[in-house]
């Protein structure tokens, strides 16, 4: 399950044509992934979406299901473009 949540992730930022690239989540292996956000971003993402994430961009994989793996994707998609 959570291969397909990381696979489902980076489709959906993939198919946003999100800025960066994001084969490196689908790489990793375990509950948790290093995503490459940065601090500020990270805090964006709290703060506007109430997606949490700990301050060196590592997320847990576990917490994304089909019901909102693309609300976050989306969400990362706005806050790498701003």
């Amino acid at each position: 399950r959570i291969s397909s949540m990381r696979e489902q992730l980076v489709q959906e930022l993939e198919r946003l044509g999100t800025p960066g690239s994001w084969r490196h989540i689908t790489r990793q292996q375990g509950m948790f992934s290093f995503t490459g956000l940065t601090p500020p971003q990270v805090a964006q993402l709290e703060k506007d979406y109430g997606i949490y994430l700990l301050p060196s961009g590592r997320a847990s994989i576990a917490g994304l299901n089909p019901s909102n793996v693309n609300l976050v994707a989306q969400a990362i998609d706005k806050v790498v473009r701003n």
